[in-house]
């Protein structure tokens, strides 16, 4: 994170001058145009977004542009520079294929960025069977890129970072409290160790292997808030590739239905709401999956021989396979950012009980599909 760099930009508010003069620098490096031209008093920033991850500030220019595009972003990066290089190249990418915003440039820092006029789904609009069909037929045209970061499953040791977190912030006790997510379920334990949790990763790690075949480049983190429908065209746009890394192409599907589970709309404690029925019995599996496989064959025209009733069948248990461990990885994190100190919208102890929940209930359910498969 460039410091000094968001520093400044913090200031927008009692210092909008020293900002707009940092932003015509970059629309000048990096537009050019009339952008080269443009004072402080001929451009409007406003900032977007503010979090962990990064700051984001849409600059647009008062006065008609025709030699350059007349409005962009900057986004200021808080994350580690591992997260940062691979969102920078998987931006990059999808900005080549035309999957994405386009990439302007990029600095110490941070990165300019074409501004698509859209709206953020919500979980409401993420839900809906139109959009459900359009996220899924979208997938297999990520999961076919060919990104250079390493080509292994990452999931599992990112987790395994995140128990190292969890120890190194002195936890190693927690006790489940009551959540959203209500199962009578004797599985469930009222209690549980950093040792039991990795004993439980190194588990379900064992039963992993069986689809080590299906290991993809993969987003990671697609919950409502990372995904754009443009205003004009409603296409589907996916963004925010922070946590993005080759993975099982499932786990990456689990994670994008799981989290269609979560509301955090809810502006009193604990700041979610759990709608079970998304893990259940999910209303949008069939058509999700089916608008997957109906990509994938159309891009891979030697997969249309085989059977799509089979190959639909197929995926839907892969989902369900890998719904413990998404929520299991979360639950990890939430606990080292509780054993951290952080601060979230969310309160991290009911968010960590709920994700375990979620894990030990439908565990028995993974090692069936398991067995089924092996």
């Amino acid at each position: 994170m460039n410091q000094e760099l968001v520093s400044l930009f913090a200031k927008l508010a009692k210092n909008p001058v020293e900002v707009k003069k940092k932003a015509l620098e970059y629309g000048a490096d990096y537009l050019g145009g009339e952008w080269k031209t443009l004072t402080v008093d001929d451009v409007d920033v406003v900032q977007m977004t503010g979090g962990q991850s990064n700051y984001l500030y849409h600059v647009t220019a008062r006065k008609p542009i025709s030699s350059a595009p007349c409005r962009f972003l900057i986004r200021l990066h808080c994350q580690a520079a591992t997260q940062v290089f691979t969102d920078t190249v998987v931006t990059s990418i999808l900005s080549e294929r035309g999957l994405g915003p386009k990439l302007y440039g990029f600095f110490a820092g941070g990165r300019l960025e074409e501004f698509l006029p859209s709206e953020t789904l919500d979980n409401d609009s993420v839900s809906l069977p139109e959009n459900a069909e359009k996220i899924g037929a979208i997938f297999p045209k990520l999961h076919a890129l060919d990104v250079p970061i390493p080509k292994k499953p990452r999931a599992i040791e990112m987790i395994r970072e995140f128990f190292a977190e969890c120890r190194q912030f002195g936890g190693s006790v927690f006790k489940l409290v009551p959540g959203s997510v209500q199962f009578n379920d004797s599985s469930i334990p009222a209690e549980v160790t950093v040792d039991q949790l990795e004993k439980e990763l190194a588990d379900f790690e064992k039963m992993c292997s069986i689809f080590d075949d299906s290991v993809v480049f993969c987003h990671n983190d697609l919950w409502s808030a990372n995904i754009l429908c443009l205003n004009d065209s409603k296409e589907i746009v996916f963004i925010d590739f922070e946590y993005s890394s080759y993975n099982w192409r499932s786990y990456d599907l689990s994670m994008h239905l799981s989290e269609c589970a979560f509301d955090y709309r809810v502006p009193f404690p604990p700041g979610v709401h759990v709608h079970q029925k998304f893990f259940e019995n999910h209303p949008n599996m069939r058509l999700f999956c089916s608008a997957y496989i109906d990509s994938l064959r159309q891009m891979s025209p030697n997969t249309e021989s085989e059977n799509r009733d089979k190959q639909i069948d197929r995926l839907e248990l892969e989902v369900k396979f890998f719904l413990p461990l998404v929520n299991f990885c979360w639950a990890i994190w939430s606990l080292k950012n509780l054993w951290a100190g952080r601060e979230d919208d969310v309160d991290l102890a009911v968010a960590a009980s709920n994700r375990l929940a979620v894990y030990f209930h439908y565990k028995s359910q993974s090692e069936q599909i398991y067995n089924q498969l092996k």
